[in-house]
Order: C-alpha cells, then sequence, then structure tokens
C-alpha cells in the first residue's frame, strides 16, 4: 500500500480563493492610502504656500507686484518671476498642479487678494485657500477633482 502525498484539488482551489480575497482587500487598501498620500501633499504644499506668502507680504512698504493666475506643474522652484516675489524660496514637489494669483490693489471684500489653489496629478481630491481685500481668509478642503487636467 503506497501513501499519496500532495494537495487535492479542492484544498488548492481553497488556497487560490483565499489570496484572490486577501489580494483584493489589499488592492482597495492600497487605492485609499495611494489618494490619502497624495492630498497630503496637497495639503504641505498649500501650508508651505501660506508661509511664504505671510513671508512675502510682512514688509507693506515692499508688497510684490500682482499677477493675475498662474499654473505651474513641474518640480522645484516656482518659475514665474512675479511669482516667486510673491512665494520666496518656495520649491513645488513632483506630481503637482499650483495655481497662484496675487492682486495687491484689492482692499474690500469683493475681490480676492491672494489665492493658492493645489492638486496632487495622482488624487481625486484637491484643496484651494483665498485672502480676500478684506483680510478674510477662506480654506476649501477636499474639493472633488481628478488628475492634473
Amino acid at each position: 500500500m503506497r501513501a499519496e502525498s500532495g494537495f487535492t484539488l479542492l484544498e488548492l482551489l481553497v488556497v487560490i480563493g483565499t489570496i484572490g480575497v486577501l489580494s483584493a482587500l489589499g488592492m482597495t487598501s492600497f487605492t485609499y492610502y495611494k489618494a490619502s498620500a497624495a492630498y497630503a501633499t496637497a495639503e504641505s504644499t498649500l501650508h508651505d504656500a501660506r508661509n511664504a506668502i505671510e513671508a512675502a507680504l510682512v514688509e507693506v512698504d515692499s508688497l510684490p507686484a500682482g499677477f493675475g493666475l498662474t499654473t505651474q506643474t513641474s518640480q522645484g522652484p516656482i518659475t514665474d518671476a512675479s511669482a516667486s516675489d510673491l512665494l520666496p524660496g518656495m520649491r513645488l514637489p513632483s506630481n503637482v498642479r499650483f495655481q497662484v494669483s496675487y492682486d495687491p490693489t484689492c482692499l474690500v471684500s469683493s475681490c480676492q487678494s491672494e489665492f493658492v489653489q493645489v492638486q496632487h496629478c495622482s488624487g481625486v481630491e484637491y484643496v484651494r485657500w483665498m485672502r480676500f481685500g478684506d483680510g478674510v481668509e477662506i480654506k476649501l478642503p477636499h474639493i472633488a477633482g481628478v488628475g492634473c487636467s
């Protein structure tokens, strides 16, 4: 009498099914954590931009020149000369769409004096910050969006 060794077909199917379920759960978690990390990068970049703006606006006698909406998607320092005056030392991470505008003549609540929007290209949400001429600030977190179109 010979002893048989090995797995039965049923045992192999149970193992393959278990691995499939676990990998599906892992992929769902991975997608969530990837989107969460992308949003955290956008939040951090917005925070850095707000700090840079505050640093640039400290000296009231030498405010930076105003400029319209500027968009940058490349990594590194701000490439627009006017925007880099408003954001001294600001460096953008990779995979980020960054938009900024500044109007030093805006002194009433009906116009935006500063505007910053940051969107990570692999995220599904972005963040926006605005300051109006009367000093009121609004931060809009978790705005739905898709990539960097």
